[in-house]
């Protein structure tokens, strides 16, 4: 399994699910919950029942709460077991376009956007309307962006793609405008240090040195998860001599799950009322390059000031410990 696709789902093998799983060459992991159907079958996808992910990591499976996407983590975890050297992740109700995957080089030449604290990077893919990626601070939408580009040399590591049509908005863009966008098909970008872009897990790669900045965290709200991630990620990856890519789309959605958008905006309301706070204190941190003993000191402050309980740096010490043995020795 040298490269592999992670994702969840609660529902019956959906069209999506069907498209991903012919990509020549990537091995699809599917994972399951507590409300997945017991009969979920495709011979394609190497399937984790709630069952497999306890006889594979049992003890991890037994601290990671039921019903939340931190189950994908047991599906990642599974990826590293079985060899991965790329993880792709992505969800259920996303399409794969004929372009992907997309240039998953490690060394490349990008301009390197800097000027602003956080950066919308959707402006630099000509989008038709005003929109902006889940997890950008509401008082960046309408903030006129001061962004320089000079093109340099970067070691991608963890790698964004945009994805067309019915993408990922946050509650509020859903609510005000609610309308599908589509990205030019071409261009790639990197951030200074210092400089921040909500990364979802809507159409994500991520290579082995980067592997254990893969972890979702357990406790907190939905639509939280993958975009906290994401910046402590990147605040991590600078000590790494790594960056994030943010590139042109190559997947696609046609028909999302059904959400409730007023649910969803209570959910996401620790992203437009605690991120600020989370970036303030991955500014202050002095940080190792091990991403291992990286992540855990993350963690520990974030719950140190609230933004995480308790409950979960037991699980995080756990997943770094697991990824190591999986990844280094």
């Amino acid at each position: 399994m040298d490269k592999a696709i992670v994702v969840t789902s609660i529902h019956s093998p959906r069209k999506e699910i069907k498209a991903l799983a012919k990509i020549p060459d990537w091995k699809l992991v599917g994972v399951g919950d507590a409300n997945t159907p017991r009969d979920w079958f495709l011979p394609q996808v190497d399937y984790l029942s709630v069952k497999r992910q306890s006889r594979l990591f049992p003890e991890f499976s037994h601290m990671v709460p039921l019903n939340t996407y931190a189950r994908k983590n047991l599906g990642f975890l599974y990826a590293m077991k079985n060899g991965a050297m790329i993880i792709a992740e992505t969800d259920d109700d996303v399409f794969p376009d004929d372009n992907y995957p997309p240039d998953l080089a490690k060394e490349r030449m990008v301009p390197i956007l800097s000027g602003d604290k956080f950066i919308n990077i959707f402006r630099f893919f000509d989008a038709k309307t005003q929109s902006w990626p889940r997890g950008l601070p509401l008082t960046y939408i309408k903030n006129h962006q001061r962004i320089r580009a000079k093109k340099g040399q970067v070691k991608s590591l963890m790698l964004n793609s945009l994805v067309d049509g019915d993408g990922d908005f946050d509650a509020v863009y859903r609510l005000l405008f609610n309308a599908w966008v589509s990205f030019k098909k071409r261009g790639e970008y990197a951030l200074a240090k210092g400089c921040y872009c909500p990364m979802n897990s809507q159409n994500t790669f991520t290579h082995r040195e980067a592997f254990v900045l893969l972890y979702l965290p357990s406790f907190v709200n939905p639509h939280v998860e993958d975009i906290w991630r994401g910046y402590i990620a990147q605040r991590i990856l600078w000590e790494m001599g790594a960056r994030v890519v943010f590139t042109h789309p190559t997947a696609f959605t046609t028909e999302r799950n059904m959400h409730d958008l007023m649910e969803d905006f209570e959910n996401e309301l620790p992203l437009f009322l605690q991120t600020n706070r989370l970036i303030k204190v991955l500014d202050t941190l002095s940080l190792s390059k091990d991403p291992f003993v990286s992540l855990v000191t993350v963690y520990r402050a974030l719950i140190k000031v609230g933004v995480f309980p308790k409950a979960e740096l037991q699980i995080v010490q756990l997943w770094a410990r697991l990824v190591e043995k999986l990844v280094v020795t």
